[in-house]
């Protein structure tokens, strides 16, 4: 494969790089790291001329043994989503078939080489790792992004993605960008080098390098003070500062070499500045465009595009590109000429592209003057082109048809269709921005309802629920009226919002419409009404809400969207089993989209399922990706939920540290942004803390209901802790109305998930005579649900019960079960509460033994758990966007911890394991003897 330079070496690059020891040295060593597979990048930002692209080309010469791949971004490609992106991995596309299916689809759309809806940037993300990854397999790169500042968000974003995950293969990557505007670089880990002027050694030998003996010593010293060790301009500006028509002291030096550079454009003929004008107009420009544009610009000017060859101190050729040297010659050129010949430049260049080409409707945009509603219309086509491949260059066409447009509806909705494009795109500040400018009556209905849609969703995930809900209250009565398809998502969105602001007047509110309105409607919108009705009227205790056909059409759901809201609902309906299966299946579609907010939430209810289950392990893992997942994507107040089940996990473990100090902040967090079913969340978790330390009146507090209310699914989670606490610290007064509701709910749902606790709090309240009966049905219940941890809490109060009416023989029995599943599940607090009681009946608790188990981190344990679900490394990869490089040295590591040559070995030592802890959940009557802990693998 050959490699081909996408970028020309730029004015300040030389064979001798001066005074750069620094910073080369550090380049060297991530090269180093690299070839030997553990890769990494680096950020390179300074001003103007500092010397960038002159570090960028030593690394390129000095990359023995490596691929290399180079790039030089310009700035009209910032309003094209993926042009950076396109360049590097241009002789790398040969490779696509190798990828798995979906991702070699993502970057055959995005790069306009297959048709197909637009893929998710995460997803195109993946497949840029593996595309490289690939290449990297027989030698390793290095990859060099200049002026990264004017690569587009969506660019930035796949290579910050990359970037993060390049521990573990041999690829280097490095940016340069100005200083000020490489703010979207500043990632964790990178290699931070931050250029400043050249020592005054260093600028004078470069100096004396440039201008010899022309100038006498105190010319130069003029030239060394004025350019402050800017490389750039001591090789342009020496005859403007040693003529003494500068003030003493350092330039201005962008402004200065702008005109130093258009003082050189001047100096040559007309025709050879129209056609620069041209260059400078696109950036990287094709000699046949040239030639074509040039005839159309102005008739006379095709004769002289060969003379452009010997601009060689202002353009280079790069094959069959002509691009400048060094972007401020661009710029020079571009702003040195008038507002009409630019325009004029900009309609010539459109003239001869073609006509389904983006870039045609881009030069377009620029070209018009004032207001051209055909030139919109053809923006607006080329935005509905562009939605295959890049929301992010749907955005900026939209953005541009909207300024040059005809005024009214028209420009609002291409406003509105702007910001959905940056929305569905990920970027939500932007789809902000675009939000604000935009005001609709009620004579735009429709919209109006799409663009309120659009900020409580943006409300919901980086502002304030409770802002949300306000917005969605005006509008619902209109979507109502104008059908499902239109009020089903604004009433998912106030059903979200309100249970994270956690306001009762919203369940009400939410309840009221959904009995009164007919949601009937097709597809996905029957099957979320018929579900959100029903969850409204299982809440409610009326009845059990759907019919088990109902409930399995939700399983052929396949957007993760309207998934994972269909799992949310069959949760709160009782049916945990099923809304786990749904769960699953909605992170499932999402990972195979590479759709980060609906994968957000999908893993959510996944890990507060793996909670209430008792699957720590899975739980850890789970939240830690989401975690990672959502501070890369700037869902600000979906990581607040993933970090709150983080504090709940700590608490399950009984880490009292750990639980207490993440408590602290995001229990800060959550109140500052509103995020009230988070707070709710972390007080349980403290509560159970207290609960399992025996401090049932202090747990009390954390368990009781806001004041003013509580959202319903949020007050009838709390119920079972809030009765245990409350007849353990003798106010069983506080019991009577949450049980009251918790028991409709119940029986509404029929469910045996929540039909245990139930039992479990009557038995609590019962008189002594008639509790063995509640708890023995509550175990019963038990039996048919998949929730360890529950089950070892009914089983350690139907013990502690047991004990204190003096049945110590009978007590053994559920306290040995229940101390066996504490100590299986790592819930170290609740197996002392278990080790306490089983001690009080005169069982002599034997020491734990101490085992051989793997021990796995929680990536690790993602991955064995896949492995052993059957799946390979490249859908590991897949699902967990990594590299399939990067499963393949995680397992490596894990064959090592477990002493193993094969997946095939290393599962059945963990699912044997896995077995062995779960048989000694079951109940044994002699004492106990000390279990290992459960398999990592959960």
């Amino acid at each position: 494969m050959t490699i081909s330079r996408s970028s020309p070496p730029g004015p300040d690059t030389a064979a001798n790089l001066y005074g750069r020891q620094k910073e080369r040295g550090a380049l060297a060593a991530l090269m180093a790291r690299a070839r030997a597979g553990n890769g990494g990048f680096a950020v390179v930002h300074g001003e103007p001329g500092i010397g960038k692209s002159a570090l960028l080309d030593d690394a390129a010469r000095a990359a023995a043994e490596m691929r290399v791949l180079h790039v030089t971004c310009v700035e009209w490609e910032s309003d094209l989503g993926y042009a950076t992106l396109h360049h590097l991995l241009k002789p790398a596309l040969e490779l696509l078939d190798r990828l798995p299916e979906p991702q070699a689809a993502a970057l055959r759309v995005v790069f306009g080489l297959a048709d197909g809806p637009a893929p998710d940037r995460f997803l195109v993300g993946l497949a840029a790792l593996s595309l490289l990854s690939e290449l990297a397999a027989d030698k390793p790169l290095l990859c060099l992004v200049d002026d990264a500042h004017w690569a587009a968000d969506a660019s930035i974003n796949v290579l910050g993605f990359v970037a993060r995950r390049l521990d573990t293969e041999p690829i280097a990557l490095v940016l340069a960008a100005r200083s000020g505007e490489g703010h979207r670089l500043e990632l964790a880990g990178a290699v931070d080098l931050p250029l400043t002027g050249l020592d005054r050694s260093s600028a004078r030998r470069l100096l004396l390098e440039q201008v010899g003996t022309r100038l006498t010593p105190s010319q130069r010293d003029v030239v060394l003070e004025a350019t402050a060790g800017n490389p750039l301009a001591i090789r342009e500006l020496p005859a403007t500062v040693a003529g003494a028509r500068v003030p003493p002291g350092p330039l201005p030096l962008v402004e200065e070499l702008q005109r130093a550079f258009l003082r050189r454009v001047r100096c040559h003929s007309e025709p050879l500045q129209r056609l620069m004008l041209l260059i400078a107009a696109d950036g990287h420009l094709r000699w046949d465009v040239l030639r074509r544009a040039a005839s159309v610009f102005d008739p006379g000017l095709e004769s002289a595009v060969e003379g452009i060859g010997d601009l060689d101190e202002l353009v280079t050729v790069d094959g069959p590109t002509v691009v400048f040297r060094h972007p401020l010659i661009r710029s020079a050129v571009y702003h040195g000429a008038t507002v009409g010949d630019r325009r004029n430049a900009h309609r010539a260049l459109a003239a001869v592209v073609d006509d389904e080409d983006e870039l045609r409707a881009w030069h377009l945009g620029q070209a018009v003057e004032g207001r051209d509603e055909d030139v919109a219309r053809e923006l607006e086509q080329a935005a509905r082109r562009a939605a295959r491949s890049s929301s992010a260059t749907t955005a900026a066409l939209l953005a541009r048809a909207m300024e040059v447009g005809d005024p009214g509806l028209r420009r609002a909705r291409r406003r509105l269709e702007s910001a959905e494009a940056w929305w569905h795109g990920g970027d939500f500040d932007r789809a902000k921005t675009m939000l604000e400018g935009l005001e609709l009556d009620s004579s735009a209905e429709p919209l109006r309802v799409r663009a309120t849609l659009l900020r409580a969703s943006l409300e919901l995930h980086i502002g304030r629920p409770a802002d949300a809900l306000a917005m969605l209250r005006p509008v619902l009565p209109s979507a109502l009226e104008a059908g499902s398809h239109q009020a089903i998502p604004l009433l998912m969105r106030f059903w979200e919002a309100g249970f994270a602001a956690n306001a009762a007047d919203a369940w009400a509110e939410l309840s009221n419409v959904v009995e009164r309105h007919d949601l009937t409607g097709t597809g996905v919108w029957e099957i979320l009404g018929r579900l959100l009705r029903g969850t409204c009227r299982t809440l409610k205790g009326i009845e059990a809400g759907l019919a088990p056909g109902d409930l399995d059409a939700a399983a052929h759901l396949t957007d993760p969207g309207p998934a994972a809201w269909a799992a949310g609902m069959i949760w709160e309906l009782g049916d945990r089993k099923r809304g786990r299966h749904l769960s699953r299946i909605a992170m499932r579609h999402a990972r195979r989209l590479g759709a980060p907010v609906p994968l957000s939430w999908a893993l959510w209810r996944v890990v507060m399922d793996d909670l209430e289950s008792g699957r720590f392990r899975s739980a850890e893992a789970f939240a830690e990706e989401g975690c990672r997942l959502t501070e890369e994507t700037g869902q600000r107040n979906a990581h607040l939920a993933f970090r709150g089940a983080q504090v709940m996990l700590a608490a399950l473990r009984g880490d009292d540290e750990a639980a207490r100090r993440l408590a602290g902040h995001v229990m800060a967090d959550a109140i500052a942004h509103g995020m009230v079913s988070i707070v709710v969340l972390v007080q349980r978790a403290l509560g159970l803390l207290e609960l399992a330390a025996g401090r049932p009146e202090q747990a009390l507090l954390h368990f009781r209901p806001p004041a003013g209310g509580s959202y319903l699914s949020v007050t009838v989670v709390n119920v079972p802790d809030l009765v245990e606490a409350a007849v353990q610290s003798n106010h069983v007064d506080m019991t009577a109305e949450p049980l009251a509701l918790f028991t409709r709910w119940a029986q509404a749902a029929g469910t045996p998930e929540l039909g245990a606790p139930a039992a479990r709090c009557r038995a609590l309240l019962a008189p002594p005579e008639h509790a063995a009966a509640d708890f023995r049905r509550a175990l019963a219940l038990h039996e048919h649900t998949d929730q360890p941890f529950e089950t070892a809490r009914t089983q350690l109060l139907f013990g502690r019960y047991l004990r204190r009416n003096r049945r110590k023989s009978e007590a053994r029995a559920p306290l040995n079960a229940a101390l066996e599943t504490f100590h299986m599940l790592g819930a170290d607090r609740w197996a002392d509460r278990a080790r306490e009681e089983l001690r009080a009946t005169g069982v002599r608790i034997q020491p734990r033994v101490a085992t051989g188990a793997v021990r796995l981190t929680p990536q690790e344990a993602r991955i064995a758990e896949a492995v052993a679900d059957g799946y390979t490394n490249r859908d590991i990869a897949a699902q967990m966007f990594l590299s399939t490089r990067t499963i393949d040295y995680h397992l490596r590591k894990m064959y090592q911890k477990a002493g193993v040559n094969s997946r095939a070995e290393l599962t059945r030592i963990l699912l044997t394991e896995a077995g062995n802890n779960q048989g000694a959940a079951s109940a044994r009557t002699e004492p106990a003897t000390e279990r290992p802990p459960r398999s990592p693998l959960y």
